[in-house]
């Protein structure tokens, strides 16, 4: 049984070594690290990065003089949680985020009024550059700071700012 086991963990550490030509299982995973984050430049959604994440931390445990059957275990154990865990957050980070565009980027804007604002009538105010028709639930005057409260068609509804 020990023959057995020496000669399943040499096997394992002529693997990690790429038959001799690498000092240490250590050094592969390193190399493994450095590869795997190359190739994340060149793909999308964090899944090789996740994997240099097991890695770099399969390297950590070489380095604390665990078998080379252990590190494997490690990596395998290591790349689930990482692609569980650290993938997730890493995706959010990186994904774009909602964009408000057309009306909805308007409401919140800070406008003047250039035509009074009746209570419950149509009057003018200015945004930005443009001209546009609003409402409001209180007279506002010429000049008045407004900001848009809701947009329905063509016509804002404003509130004083």
């Amino acid at each position: 049984m020990t023959t057995l086991l020496l000669t399943s963990e040499s096997s394992f550490e002529t693997m990690l070594t790429l038959g001799g030509l690498l000092e240490s299982p250590v050094e592969f995973w390193l190399w493994a690290t450095l590869l795997m984050l190359i190739l994340e430049i060149f793909t999308a959604g964090f899944f090789l990065g996740a994997l240099a994440v097991s890695s770099i931390l399969t390297a950590g445990c070489g380095a604390l003089g665990f078998p080379p059957s252990v590190q494997t275990a490690c990596f395998a154990l290591f790349s689930i949680g990482s692609l569980l865990w650290v993938r997730p957050v890493f995706v959010n980070l990186l994904s774009p985020h909602e964009v408000k565009t057309n009306a909805g980027a308007l409401v919140g804007q800070a406008a003047t009024v250039v035509a009074q604002v009746p209570a419950g009538g149509v009057g003018r105010v200015r945004l930005t550059n443009e001209e546009w028709r609003a409402t409001s639930t209180q007279t506002l005057h010429v000049g008045d700071a407004v900001r848009v409260l809701q947009v329905v068609g063509n016509t804002l509804t404003v509130g004083p700012a």
